[in-house]
């Protein structure tokens, strides 16, 4: 039994005529992921919780929050995260929240958090042009106020 393969001895960027082939445009760079909060007044025992990594570490002030990214505080530990779009949420002892996917709207700032555990406190800035939704594992709540979450 004989068998043959046959190899192209093309050329690199040729094509099966021996013309030479027009690279393809190099593709864009990727833009970096734009934060949706920072935090803000740490104090205590608080972690985060990176949607990319598995370890928890050690939360400090200023550090800037994507999607999907966890903060947890201890007891006796607050924080407060300020969101891009305006408004913000004070983390009590012993909460766990994610950052949410938020998906906006034209001309409407939204911002989007898990409650896991615990208890927050949500202001907006401006609630004719922004909306939080809170959700926690038994409910969703959207307001344009004001509001506590327990």
């Amino acid at each position: 039994m004989l068998m043959a393969l046959a190899l192209s001895a093309l050329p690199a960027g040729c094509s099966p005529d021996g013309k030479p082939q027009a690279s393809s445009p190099p593709a864009p760079p990727l833009r970096p992921p734009t934060p949706h909060a920072h935090l803000k007044e740490v104090k205590g025992d608080v972690k985060l919780k990176r949607a990319s990594g598995d370890e928890w570490l050690a939360a400090r002030e200023g550090l800037p929050l994507f999607e999907n990214d966890k903060v947890s505080t201890a007891g006796g530990a607050s924080a407060r995260i300020v969101f891009t779009h305006g408004g913000s949420v004070n983390l009590a002892e012993d909460a766990l929240i994610g950052i949410a996917e938020t998906r906006p709207r034209p001309g409407q700032g939204r911002t989007d958090v898990t409650v896991l555990k615990g208890k927050v406190d949500a202001t907006l800035e401006a609630p004719a042009t922004q909306t939080l939704s809170v959700s926690t594992p038994s409910a969703t709540i959207q307001a344009g106020r004001e509001i506590v979450f327990q």
